[in-house]
This record gives structure tokens, C-alpha cells and sequence, in this order.
């Protein structure tokens, strides 16, 4: 294989072929006027120069270029139809959502006044119930992206995404259109044939229009065509009364991979009811109202070919042409702009804990609309206020009330966890996800940056801008009190307040945040709200007597005690004078305790309306109580079956588990227990995601104070750590990324009891392998220290209870020297690492497999320090063992080409450096797949390495691949995804002519 080069082969929608050098788009004279940049109001994007010359023959007149801003890389084409519009035409520089969305963004930030946009261009059918042939147009009532979603079982994708609308202006128009059409006095065929005349190779083509059974595969041959395929598997269609294209209207399935299997598109099609298939309008739809125009130049199966592209390319164009024509009556200017518009991020109840029993507490609400929406006509300064008051008096459910109230009157709203600020960090970068903006073009001004910290500074940024002032922002739960240097979690919270407008509210317990801004102290609610909280959670109306008077003032006005009365009552079917009955004997048992865990609420009706609804659910459910009692020790936000399920995963089975894989493993006896729990009002069902549970803290807290038995607290805790440490999967699954950020709460609730010195001493040898993978979660989102705390303590575990050369015990310290390596600890890291070879040298021998990886381990490590000659000894090391015990197409052969492609880089030997990077990337993809992240390694660095020799074009393709990759595995904000997104500007950066700075990521780890 020396020498060889690995040819890189791009995926696109509608062919096999990258957008083509040689494809020369038809000159057109700009004999028009040169306008300004605000004189533009449609926006015409294409994915390829053969629909962007289709697109020019469609204008009447093209106008004079504007000079390029600095911060716009996007080319332009200028042009107007019928004095009505003046168009801007962009063409993308790679296809896919990302790439749309990417372009569209610069375009609105250059054309100020553009307020909507035509995706034009060709697309691949999904034959169905309609009968679409190659040349006819669909125009999308609707667009789906269908790679968004989550993995089945087989692998699929289900989508998950919401069916995107087009603005109801578009809608007019193409029903407008659709009318005239029906009426045969449309002019699209006539515009088709007059408009193509001057581009010869876009009329319609000779090659037949084959659509095969879906269970025929194409049979390559020597052509891009069908020569060798099977005739007779040819589907049998009706023949039209004409060969002129026709115009159907239905949904569009966008996403950002090549459809190629005419099984997944019949499935796709009939799931998600769409007739085409494409790979932009995904991306544009919440940038800008947008309408997707597609030709049908393939049938989106093995067949595809780039034959009927040109044509396809030019029915598209056509039929925009007459929609803009019926367009110029509608008033397109009178629709916000589109840099307005991208301010408008959709409502949704996702992590938000919505009830549907609240109960309006007017005089509450006035405050906070007082306080908190945007005026008319006053100066835009920002609107902040504090709800403070007990946990359970109604703050989150109030300021829940009050969005879902006034949703509309602000252009975004975003939920915050404030209960620490890693939990706050985290929410404010997930937010990017929503804002197609700080999604698809995530930046970073310095490489080693951590990705969390420039997510919250880019969402913080955005906030922040003159023009985006009616956003509004909860920040829930702010309840530890700051400390400076204080390791609870605690913050100051001015630090994460944006600038100087925008509405922000602040559920606390703290009185003393009411000094940030106007506040609202919840008190306990009076008689009236009292009766009428506890009516709606019991389902029906209470008469009204001497026993129901004295309950109300026992329970002192305090809604979540209120719910739990009512649903206790609702549940059990007893009177209010019984439940007075237990009340007061709980009340007498739960003032003898001393340890009272909750001294806020000095009358006791909460912990005894707790108490009585908690021994009428033991006397019912003991799976119930024990599932509560383990949910002590884990977060309280999130919890679901899956996590419970991973308890059949634990490896010690010494039996003291088992209460918990009987009710875990069991669905309906598992869905009998939180059904008890819900109805009860213990808990609560979470909106999104589906099948997840909540509990309130202050329940939360209470049940945790019922463990008073030491040995009882140590055997939850040691439940809790194997459910999160066993449900970790591989950093390498395609999931990994939303189960970390999933695990990673409940991984904080662990690590609070695993560090107390008592479990540390009692620490059995599953525990520290549970306490190793939460090191695992912990690296991969950046919290080193947090990490390395967690290797050592699982280290010191196996060293005592299996040994200091047990593979567990090696494994560990393997990772401890991967984690110390990437925390710039390169002295404790080599020691770790040699320990851990002569270890296996000693146990396994030389040429054993996991002494072989150990050998490959400290050859990247010292390519990466730049120990050249140590990693050169150890590459040859690793190559002769491979050579004698391992076929030639293992995969440490590719990590080894790796190393040594490390090495060639740094040495300035590109040309031997990009041919052992090609053959890495070579067995990591036949090996590991195309997502795994030494794949996304490799490739990144030899994007890396052919930018250093000047081969941009296809640099930049294999880096975006990269890029696209981790975003895509790890997420758009993960650390890794932005440091390598910032090292890929800077590698690139030779194509705009600086190469001094292209010098300075010579000593760049990669």
C-alpha cells in the first residue's frame, strides 16, 4: 500500500459526483442597474452550478454585482422577473442542511431586506400514490428532516422532527398557481421551452425513464447508466397523453444524507407521507420562510444517475419563475425581515415541568406581567424578576403558567436549570441546538478553549444583539447559595445575566436575589385558592363542613401539600374526616423526630401529607417505596426504565440487586408501581422525553431523610452508581451524546455519596469499575478533574480488592494516563503509561493483544508530545508484533499508521504523513465504521495535513466531513466538535494567503 492514495468520494443527493470544475455556467450580460444590498427582498438558494445556470435563464434582467463583505463568503448572482422582484441568487458549496443553513445565515446578514426564500432545484422521487416521473416538479407543502430523530432497534432512524409548514404567504401564492394550472391556463410548460432555449444540454433527455422494483439492486457497469440492469424488473406505468412534466404538491423529506435505498424510501415515504426526497430545505426553514421547489431527476434508489439532472434542474426554475410572477401581487414586503424572523425560535414544552392542574393565582400573574412583558413604544432595557419564596409554594408552575400565557409576545423563551451551574451551563448550551445559527455555525476564537465556554459565550452573544430584544429567559430552581470557590455547585448568578434588555425571571428560595432586579415573593396561598387547589387534584368538588375547614388550615395554604391531600383523597376514596384522622397521627410520629429535614415549613403539613400518602403506597406497593427510596440517591429531574433496566448489566451477582431486576425487568409490574407513585401525586410524567418521570426536590429531600440506616443508605447509594455507571455506553456509540448529557446529573448525585470516607473503605471491586466509567462520562465532557477524581478513587478500589495487575486494574490505569495526557499532565501520564506496559509485558507478554494496544497507546502519546523518536521505536515495536501474531488488516495496524502519520506530520514530511493518514482512515472505516471517533480523527488530520500542501478543495471536503461527524456523534457544542472547528479555520486559513498563521498549528495537537 505504500503510496497509495485513498481517492476521497463525496456523497451527494442527486448523483455520485462532487460539484463539477468544468461545469460552466452560461455568461449573461449585467446590463442592469447595480442596486444597494437593502433593495433585494427574494432570496433563490441552489445546491448546484447546473441549478444556478437554470436559474439565471429564468431572469429578466441581470443586475450589476455588489462588491463582497468581509464577513460573507457566500458568491452571488443578481437579477430581477418582470420589474417585481429583485432576486438574489446564491449556490451552496457542498450540499446538506448544514451547508444551506450556513449560507442562508450570511445571506440574510448581507441582504437585509430579504423576506423569503425559494430552495430551487432538483431532488429524488419517492414514486408512491401519486405518479412522479423524472422531469416533474414537487413543490413542498411541507418539509420533514428524516436523519433527525432516534435510533430503533434495527438500526433506523425514527424521525422525530416536526413537519415544517412554509409561510402562509408562499401558501397562497402555490394554491393561487395550483388554481390556474387546474384551470389550463398556466404558463409553466411555455416558460420551460422558451426560457431553455439558449442551454442546449437542459432540454429533456433521450434515456428512458425506468423506475425498478424496490428490491432490485443496481448492476454496475462499465457506464453511470442502467446498461447492465435487468429490463424486466422494471416497474410496469401507465403511458401519459404528453411528455410535458407535471407539478405535484406534497411533503419533502430533507437531511443531510444521500438516499440510495429504495427499500428505506418506500419506508421513509409511507412514514412520513412525502413524494421527494433532498438535502437543504431542512436548514433554511427557520432561518426564513421558505418554500422547497423541487425537479425530479432520480428515483432515489441504487439507480441514480446524473442524466436527467440539467432537465430536472430546469422544471424546477420554470415553475418558480411563474410563482414569482403570481407572487409580485402578494405583499411580500409587508413580512418581517429575515434578520428579524431568525430572532423567532419556536415554543416548546421540552424540559419544562408543565402541570395541567395548575390553578391561576391572579394577582401573581399581574406582577409578573407587569414586571416581565415587552411594552410598546417604551425604551427596551431589561425586565428582570425575582419569584422567591418556599420550595412547593407554586414558583415553577406559576412562571410555567405565565409562558405558556404569553408565548407569542416573545420572539424566543428558554427553560434554564438552575440547580448548579453545571446543570446551568449545560442548558444555556443546549440552547445553541435550537437557534439554527449557533448550531450549524458553531466558532471559537482560541483553540484550546473549552466547547462548553464558547457555546454559552455564542449563546450569550446572541442575546446580547441590539436587534434581538424580546427574548425571554427562566432560570429555574436557583437554590444553593453563593459561595466563592465553593466545590457545591453554587454560582454567582450576575455572570450569566446578558445585557442590558430582554425579560428575565428567577425562580428561587433565596430572599436575597430580590436585590437583582423587581420582585415577587410567593406566599402561601388564601382559603379560596387553597379549597380550589385541592379540588382540582381531587378530581371533583368537597362539601364544604367543619372537617374540610380544619384540613385547609392544617395544610397552611401550601400548594404541593394541597396536591398531595387531593390526591390522596382521589385515590384512596376516604372521607376528609378519616384523612384528618391519619393526618394527626402523622403529625404526633413526625414531631418526635428530632432530625426534622425540613426546617423551612415550621407548621409540618407538607412532611405529613407526605407521611400519611407514604404508608397508604407502602401498605400497596413495596416495588413503589423502594423504587422512591433508590430515586433519593440519584437526580431527581430524570428518571426512566432504561436506566433501571441496566441493572441486569451489573457484574457482581451476589443477589443484593434483586428486588430491583425483578421490578425493572418486568414492564407491567415496573408501570404498575409508577402508576401508584403518579396517582398519589409522588411524582410527576415529564413532557419530553417520553416515558420519563420527575419528582419535586423538596419530595426528593424528604424521601432521602426516611434512609436514617447507614447500612440502608450505603446499599442505595452502591444501586444508584451501578445504574449510571452501567448505562454509560461507548464513547463511540452513535447515541453517546445525549445519554452522557442524559447520565451526567444523576453521575453528580453519585459522586456526592461515593466521596464520603466511609463507602471508599467498604469499596467492593464492581463498584470501582462503576466508579471508572463515570471517569469515562466526565472526560468526555471536558470536567477533567472531575474525572481524574473518579480513576484514582476507582484505581485505589481494584488495587486493594483484585489487585495492582488485574486487567481491570490496568484498564484503569490506561485511561488514568489517556485523561492525565489530554489534562496536560504529560510527566504523571507517561509514568501511568509505562507502568501499565511493563504490567502487561509481565502478565501477557509481548505480543499480546492488550500488551500490543499499550505499545500503540504511548507510540500516540509521545507523536503527540513530539517524543519523535520514542513513538518511531514504538511504532516499530507495534509493527513487527502485528506482523507475527495479527492479520495484516487488524485494526491496531491502522492505529499504528496513525502514530506514524502523526509522526510525518510533525516532521514536515507531508506527502509519507498523508499516505499513512489515508491508511488509517482506510481500515478505521472498514474496521470501526465511518462515525467512529478515530475515523473522525484520522480523517480531520489528513484534512489537516493537505491544507499544509495546499490541496484546499479537498481539505476542506474531508475536514467538513470530520466536522459533520462529531457534531453529529458528540454534538454541536461538545469540546471536541469547536476545538476542531476552530483548528480547521485556522489549517484553511492558507487559502485566503495567511501562512504565518497556517505555521503556527504546526505544533497544534491534533
Amino acid at each position: 500500500m505504500s503510496g497509495m492514495q485513498r481517492p476521497y468520494k463525496r456523497q451527494v443527493e442527486a448523483s455520485d459526483t462532487p460539484h463539477n470544475s468544468e461545469e460552466h455556467e452560461p455568461q449573461y450580460s449585467q446590463d442592469g442597474p447595480r442596486l444597494s444590498y437593502d433593495q433585494y427582498t427574494i432570496a433563490w438558494i441552489c445546491a448546484l452550478p447546473i441549478e444556478m445556470a437554470a436559474a439565471l435563464a429564468m431572469l429578466d434582467q441581470v443586475h450589476k454585482d455588489l462588491p463582497s463583505l468581509g464577513n460573507d463568503t457566500n458568491t452571488y448572482k443578481l437579477g430581477s422577473i418582470e420589474s417585481n422582484h429583485n432576486i438574489v441568487i446564491a449556490c451552496l458549496p457542498r450540499y446538506g442542511t448544514n451547508h444551506a443553513s450556513n449560507v442562508l445565515t450570511n445571506l440574510v446578514r448581507t441582504f437585509p431586506s430579504v423576506r423569503l426564500g425559494l430552495m430551487v432545484g432538483i431532488g429524488g422521487g419517492a414514486p408512491g400514490t401519486a405518479d412522479i416521473r423524472l422531469g416533474d416538479v414537487v413543490v413542498g407543502t411541507f418539509v420533514t428532516q428524516y436523519d433527525l430523530g432516534k435510533t430503533t432497534g434495527d438500526g433506523d432512524v425514527q424521525s422525530t422532527a416536526t413537519p415544517k409548514i412554509p409561510h402562509q404567504l408562499l401558501s397562497t401564492a402555490v394554491s393561487s398557481l395550483q388554481a390556474k394550472h387546474e384551470r389550463g391556463a398556466g404558463d409553466f410548460n411555455h416558460i420551460l421551452k422558451d426560457r431553455v432555449r439558449t442551454l442546449a444540454a437542459y432540454g429533456r433527455p433521450d434515456s428512458a425513464d425506468n423506475l425498478f422494483h424496490s428490491g432490485y439492486e443496481h448492476t454496475p457497469s462499465g457506464s453511470s447508466g442502467c446498461g447492465q440492469c435487468d429490463t424486466s424488473k422494471v416497474l410496469m406505468r401507465s403511458q401519459r397523453s404528453s411528455s410535458d412534466p407535471m407539478i405535484h404538491y406534497g411533503g419533502i423529506a430533507s437531511g443531510n444524507q444521500v438516499m440510495r435505498s429504495a427499500k428505506q424510501r418506500d419506508r421513509i415515504a409511507k412514514q412520513l407521507d412525502i413524494m421527494c426526497f433532498e438535502m437543504e430545505a431542512a436548514g433554511l426553514m427557520d432561518i426564513l420562510p421558505c418554500l422547497p421547489i423541487r425537479g425530479i431527476c432520480d428515483y432515489s434508489d441504487s439507480h441514480k444517475s446524473k442524466e436527467w439532472q440539467r432537465y430536472a434542474a430546469a422544471t424546477a426554475a420554470a415553475y418558480t419563475r411563474e410563482l414569482l410572477t403570481v407572487l409580485a401581487a402578494l405583499p411580500v414586503t409587508s413580512l418581517p425581515s429575515a434578520r428579524q424572523n431568525s430572532y423567532q425560535i419556536p415554543f416548546r414544552l421540552e424540559g419544562i415541568p408543565a402541570s395541567d392542574h395548575f390553578i391561576d393565582r391572579p394577582s401573581d400573574r399581574a406582577a409578573l406581567e407587569r414586571y416581565l412583558l415587552p411594552k410598546k413604544g417604551s425604551t427596551e432595557r431589561r425586565k428582570l424578576c425575582i419569584v422567591y419564596g418556599l420550595g412547593g409554594i407554586g414558583k415553577t408552575q406559576l412562571s410555567v403558567d405565565f409562558i405558556r400565557r404569553h408565548k407569542a409576545a416573545f420572539s424566543s423563551i428558554f427553560w434554564l436549570d438552575g440547580r448548579s451551574e453545571d446543570q446551568l451551563r449545560s442548558s444555556l448550551a443546549q440552547c445553541t441546538t435550537r437557534i439554527a445559527e449557533l448550531n450549524r455555525t458553531s466558532s471559537q476564537s482560541e483553540i484550546d478553549k473549552d466547547g462548553l465556554d464558547a457555546a454559552v459565550k455564542d449563546f450569550m452573544n446572541w442575546l446580547s444583539r441590539p436587534d434581538n430584544p424580546r427574548w425571554l429567559l427562566v432560570f429555574d430552581n436557583v437554590d444553593q447559595e453563593y459561595q466563592p470557590h465553593a466545590s457545591n455547585g453554587s454560582y454567582d448568578l450576575r455572570k450569566y445575566l446578558p445585557s442590558d434588555h430582554g425579560s428575565i425571571l428567577v425562580t428561587t428560595r433565596l430572599s436575597r436575589l430580590r436585590q437583582l432586579g423587581s420582585s415577587r415573593q410567593l406566599s402561601n396561598v388564601n382559603s379560596g385558592l387553597s379549597l380550589a387547589i385541592m379540588e382540582e387534584w381531587y378530581g371533583e368538588k368537597l362539601v364544604p363542613d367543619s372537617s374540610l375547614d380544619e384540613l385547609l388550615e392544617l395544610l397552611n395554604g401550601l400548594p404541593l401539600a394541597l396536591a398531595q391531600a387531593g390526591s390522596y383523597l382521589r385515590e384512596t376514596g376516604i372521607d376528609v374526616p378519616t384523612y384528618l384522622q391519619s393526618y394527626h397521627r402523622e403529625w404526633d410520629r413526625l414531631m418526635s423526630i428530632e432530625d426534622n429535614p425540613l426546617i423551612d415549613y415550621q407548621q409540618g403539613s407538607i412532611a405529613t401529607t407526605w407521611a400519611v400518602s407514604f404508608g397508604a403506597i407502602k401498605a400497596e406497593s413495596k416495588d413503589a417505596i423502594d423504587i422512591l427510596r433508590l430515586w433519593a440517591f440519584l437526580d431527581n429531574k430524570d428518571l426512566w426504565l432504561g436506566l433501571l433496566e441496566s441493572v441486569a448489566k451489573f457484574p457482581n451477582k451476589d443477589g443484593s440487586a434483586q428486588w430491583l431486576q425483578d421490578t425493572a425487568l418486568d414492564i407491567p409490574r415496573f408501570a404498575k408501581a409508577m402508576g401508584l407513585l403518579l396517582r398519589y401525586s409522588m411524582i410527576q410524567t415529564r413532557v419530553e422525553p417520553k416515558g420519563s418521570y420527575s419528582i419535586h426536590p423538596v419530595v426528593h429531600r424528604w424521601v432521602l431523610n426516611l434512609e436514617a440506616d447507614d447500612r440502608q443508605k450505603r446499599e442505595f447509594t452502591s444501586l444508584a452508581l451501578g445504574l449510571v455507571g452501567n448505562s454509560i455506553p461507548s464513547r463511540d456509540s452513535r447515541a453517546y451524546w445525549i445519554w452522557q448529557q442524559r447520565l451526567l446529573p444523576h453521575a453528580d448525585s453519585c459522586l456526592f455519596w461515593i466521596s464520603k470516607p466511609e463507602f471508599k473503605v467498604e469499596q467492593r471491586w464492581d463498584e470501582s469499575l462503576a466508579i471508572g466509567t463515570l471517569g469515562n462520562l466526565y472526560e468526555n465532557q471536558g470536567k477533567y478533574n472531575e474525572a481524574e477524581e473518579m480513576y484514582v478513587q476507582a484505581l485505589r478500589g481494584l488495587e486493594r480488592t483484585v489487585g495492582s495487575e488485574h486487567p481491570y486494574t490496568l484498564g484503569t490505569m490506561n485511561n488514568l494516563a489517556l485523561l492525565l495526557s489530554n489534562n496536560k499532565k504529560p510527566r504523571e501520564a507517561r509514568e501511568m503509561y509505562h507502568r501499565v506496559l511493563q504490567s502487561r509485558e509481565r502478565m501477557f507478554g509481548y505480543d499480546d493483544a492488550s500488551t500490543l494496544s499499550t505499545v500503540i497507546n504511548l507510540a500516540l502519546f509521545n507523536a503527540n508530545q513530539g517524543n519523535l523518536s520514542e513513538a518511531k521505536e514504538l511504532c516499530a515495536r507495534a509493527t513487527k508484533s502485528i506482523d507475527k501474531t495479527l492479520k495484516s488488516d487488524h485494526i491496531f495496524t491502522s492505529a499504528t499508521a496513525l502514530a506514524l502519520g502523526i509522526i510525518y506530520h510533525r516532521e514536515e514530511k507531508l506527502t509519507e504523513a498523508e499516505d499513512m493518514y489515508n491508511r488509517a482512515l482506510l481500515g478505521f472505516e472498514n474496521g470501526l465504521g465511518h462515525d467512529h471517533s478515530r475515523t473522525l480523527e484520522v480523517s480531520f488530520n489528513l484534512g489537516a495535513v493537505l491544507a499544509r500542501q495546499g490541496k484546499i478543495v479537498r481539505s476542506k471536503e474531508v475536514m467538513e466531513k470530520a466536522l459533520e461527524g462529531h457534531a453529529r456523534i458528540l454534538g454541536p457544542t461538545h469540546r471536541l466538535t469547536l476545538k476542531r472547528t476552530a483548528l480547521a479555520k485556522r489549517y484553511l486559513a492558507i487559502s485566503k494567503g495567511k501562512e504565518g498563521e497556517l505555521k503556527s498549528t504546526k505544533g497544534a495537537k491534533l
